[in-house]
């Protein structure tokens, strides 16, 4: 199971998280609401971070994505918002990086909506439905997921906990294109800065999933 921390923002933490766990990805957010926004004056430093960074954007013009991905160093970029087949498939051909396209989960799934991004996209990602694009703590009814049709990866996300590692196995008995986590809320002191023991307990747990 691969594992994305999301919402880092301190330099000093993420050097912790690269020593100490070293997920597949750390998640680094540019949207300026969100209180782990990352933030315009963020310490360069992070540039030359060597875990894959993937950036988080919603509904961001393709220019300032592709400006980012330039500043930041990314490795991936993450689509949290309302992006168009059109966008992402520019986003997918002009950076040439892993591309993640978030679908927000109610109580149920349209999978047709989700056919058209298919080709341009490396993993779908599923988060709990909020009004805030993300960060809500809560987690969905990971049954929705149970008829998922493509063979295309998938990572989930929404109030992921340790006390959810025998549900995750389970899921991941029953559906092999269930490729990984993607964490944040829940393994934090604050807003943007974990608890990097929690999460490497957290990625010691994984370990035994297949």
């Amino acid at each position: 199971m691969k594992l994305k921390v999301c919402g880092m923002k301190y330099l000093r933490n993420i050097r912790d998280l690269e020593a100490q766990v070293r997920p597949d990805w750390m998640g680094l957010i540019f949207y300026p609401p969100s209180p782990r926004f990352a933030g315009e004056n963020a310490d360069p430093e992070i540039s030359k971070v060597s875990m894959k960074k993937v950036g988080v954007f919603v509904n961001e013009p393709s220019a300032s994505i592709l400006q980012k991905v330039e500043a930041f160093g990314l490795s991936g970029v993450q689509l949290h918002g309302d992006e168009t087949v059109g966008q992402v498939q520019e986003i997918k051909e002009k950076s040439g990086l892993e591309v993640f396209k978030v679908f927000k989960v109610k109580d149920e799934m349209l999978w047709s909506e989700l056919e058209s991004y298919l080709p341009w996209v490396d993993y779908f990602l599923f988060d709990t439905y909020t009004k805030d694009h993300g960060g809500s703590g809560k987690t969905f009814d990971w049954g929705v997921l149970r008829d998922y049709p493509f063979e295309k990866p998938f990572l989930l996300s929404g109030g992921v906990d340790m006390d959810q590692v025998h549900a995750i196995s389970e899921l991941k008995k029953n559906l092999h294109q269930f490729a990984g986590l993607d964490i944040n809320s829940k393994f934090e002191i604050e807003p943007g800065l974990k608890d990097i023991a929690k999460v490497k307990g957290f990625k010691e747990e994984l370990k035994n999933i297949r």
